[in-house]
């Protein structure tokens, strides 16, 4: 079987979003795509942890904001779909269901059902979708790519720019010092679009962490992009295809644009502590009853401005 740098060397210099693609996604070596590998958790051993890492909390507070806000569709048996769910950690779709009459996990690339009214959920999905990088160089505005050279991956400018980065260029800030970068989450935005498009899918909520556009390209000079590898923030992004997660911050207005083309007509981004406390305060109330030592400690985890409370949004859309 050929290694990831076999794969990548035999392709030559490519964008920085397809070296992504490659080393996230490639089956059996990629790092989301490697069987075996502990990689979501709080535990020693992994590389970052999320709020699923809160277990049946976080799943209990998604569960009763889910179904309030399907309120609806509740009739018409509707799906909770747990997207890029981390295989053998907790998700919340063993939660979900009920209330929901049915609640899947699907792989990425699988066919979501087209015969009922969907619910889709998301935590950190879109950050982890390719993105492209651009830098400043001899007073122009150049693409990233990355070839392999003696064993390693490097950095090389591309002569030209990918397709999806085109339409973009004219609002890249023109007076930009020497160096700057720009990390573009465009495939985040494709994304939402392919998953937002089937009639049938009523409410989206996807938990992430991002900025407008403005703030991506005017007010980010390094740009958004950070590698991590247990626990800790790695320097080189470049650096050992496959065994390290790559991010960077999405954008929620060019999320929000792309759910309104297609036709979801109530959006709203919320910080986490206020979208649970609109929209999951029983279940809050309930937790706090019980006054269960973990419990609370991993409900101030996720509801504290100073800890995941402030640091994740929540993008909520539904249909008219």
């Amino acid at each position: 079987m050929q290694s990831l740098m076999d794969i990548l060397d035999a392709r030559g210099l490519i964008s920085f979003a397809d070296f992504m693609d490659a080393a996230l996604y490639t089956p059996g070596l990629g790092y989301y795509a490697r069987e075996g590998r502990l990689r979501v958790a709080a535990a020693r051993g992994a590389d970052f942890y999320t709020a699923e890492s809160m277990g049946g909390v976080f799943a209990s507070l998604v569960t009763a904001a889910a179904w309030e806000l399907a309120a609806e569709w509740r009739d018409k048996d509707m799906a909770f779909v747990e997207l890029g769910s981390e295989p053998g950690a907790p998700n919340v779709a063993s939660a979900a269901s009920p209330p929901f009459a049915e609640a899947l996990c699907p792989a990425r690339g699988q066919p979501l059902p087209e015969k009922r009214p969907l619910l889709l959920f998301s935590n950190e999905l879109f950050d982890a979708q390719p993105f492209h990088r651009l830098v400043r160089s001899g007073g122009q505005w150049r693409e990233c790519g990355v070839r392999v050279r003696d064993d390693h991956c490097v950095e090389e400018l591309l002569e030209g720019y990918s397709d999806e980065v085109l339409p973009i260029l004219p609002r890249l800030p023109a007076e930009a010092a020497e160096g700057c970068r720009v990390d573009l989450p465009l495939r985040a935005e494709a994304l939402m679009a392919k998953l937002a498009a089937p009639d049938n899918v009523k409410c989206v909520i996807a938990f992430d962490y991002g900025l407008d556009w403005d703030d991506i390209l005017y007010r980010r000079p390094q740009g958004t992009a950070r590698a991590y590898r247990s626990h800790q923030l790695c320097g080189n992004l470049l650096d050992a295809p496959g065994e390290q997660d790559l991010t960077c911050h999405i954008c929620w207005d060019g999320l929000e644009r792309v759910l309104r083309e297609a036709g979801f007509a109530h959006i709203r981004l919320l910080r986490q502590e206020a979208f649970f406390m609109r929209h999951a305060a029983a279940a809050i109330e309930a937790l706090a009853k019980r006054a269960d030592i973990v419990e609370m400690g991993r409900l101030r985890e996720l509801l504290h401005p100073s800890r995941m409370g402030a640091a994740f949004q929540v993008l909520v859309a539904r249909r008219a």
